[in-house]
């Protein structure tokens, strides 16, 4: 960002309210005509605010603004309100002049203006580079985001405004500092050696800035990231990746060749190996006869003990003398 942000859009918007005021030069005293008295300090504060008197053009347009009389010219005297506040670089200030107007006129032919201007008051604000300054990336990015989010729905909402080719380079070049600023991140935890964060950061990086981030380099370091971690499904995402968007790249080569170790790897884990035959099963125990109860060899039970079969003793011959 340049170091006098508050210039970048004084051209612009002077000639729009030269050409708001009719041809009178800066300093001419207004006509006699201009009789009502709204109409007139709406007059009087264009005046200040193209000569770049901003504090009385800013006092004026308060009057009208705030005066029940100049209902009329209400509206009109907030957004040049808005647009004096915003030239003394009190860009909090203006962006809650024209988010007022926003929510109060939203029917407005000057939506348009008053929405790109919000947009514009945020990125005015974003992180700037001055000698002997740490660049712009190594900066907190909480506005640069807001201002990211401010832009992309002004050119989503109004894509055919006027307005709407330079929201696109700002709106570029918001984004492109949030890159930086991811990056600048991944690089801190590369000293540090963790490679979970330094993946997870070059990643983010790429799904959300696909347009600036999909580079050779950065996408190689992702792959690189991921290896370190030992993600092999990342890892060959990585490498696919690169492989489909650099086919020719520098690195092409080792990447086929670390894809196919992955993949060999991989299909080693999915193969079982052989497993030895399982025993041969135990022959089942032989069959042992049991005496039958209801044979010869059965006894009557005993009446101290009914229901009970007991098996009488065999008969053996006699003992000869």
């Amino acid at each position: 960002m340049s170091a006098t942000p508050i210039a970048r859009s004084i051209p612009l918007a002077a000639a729009i309210m030269a050409a708001a005021i009719g041809c009178a030069s800066p300093g001419a005293p207004l006509g006699r005509e201009v009789d009502d008295p709204a109409r007139r300090a709406y007059y009087e504060g264009m005046r200040e605010l193209v000569d770049a008197d901003y504090v009385k053009a800013t006092t004026l347009f308060q009057a009208v603004a705030a005066s029940p009389r100049h209902v009329k010219y209400a509206a009109l005297a907030k957004l040049r309100l808005g647009d004096a506040l915003f030239h003394q670089g009190r860009y909090a200030e203006a962006t809650e002049i024209f988010r007022g107007f926003v929510s109060q006129h939203n029917a407005d032919p000057n939506l348009p203006y008053a929405r790109f201007k919000v947009a514009e008051c945020y990125y005015e604000r974003l992180p700037g580079e001055w000698f002997a300054s740490p660049p712009a990336h190594e900066f907190d990015q909480t506005i640069t985001t807001q201002a990211e989010a401010e832009l992309k729905g002004f050119v989503t909402t109004f894509p055919t405004s006027i307005y709407a080719p330079r929201a696109r380079k700002m709106l570029d070049e918001t984004r492109r500092l949030l890159l930086a600023h991811e990056l600048y991140a991944a690089g801190f935890y590369e000293d540090e050696e963790k490679w979970q964060a330094v993946a997870w950061r070059l990643r983010d990086a790429l799904d959300t800035y696909p347009e600036l981030a999909t580079t050779e380099g950065l996408v190689w370091r992702l792959a690189n990231a991921w290896d370190k971690v030992g993600d092999r499904g990342q890892s060959a995402r990585a490498l696919g990746l690169y492989l489909a968007k650099f086919p020719n790249g520098r690195h092409a080569g080792a990447a086929k060749a670390r894809l196919d170790v992955i993949k060999q790897a991989i299909e080693r884990e999915r193969t079982p190996e052989e497993a030895p035959p399982p025993p041969e099963p135990l022959p089942p125990p032989p069959e042992v006869e049991l005496p039958d109860p209801d044979g010869d060899d059965a006894v009557p039970p005993d009446d101290d003990e009914p229901g009970e079969l007991k098996l009488r003793p065999p008969e053996l011959p006699p003992i000869p003398e």
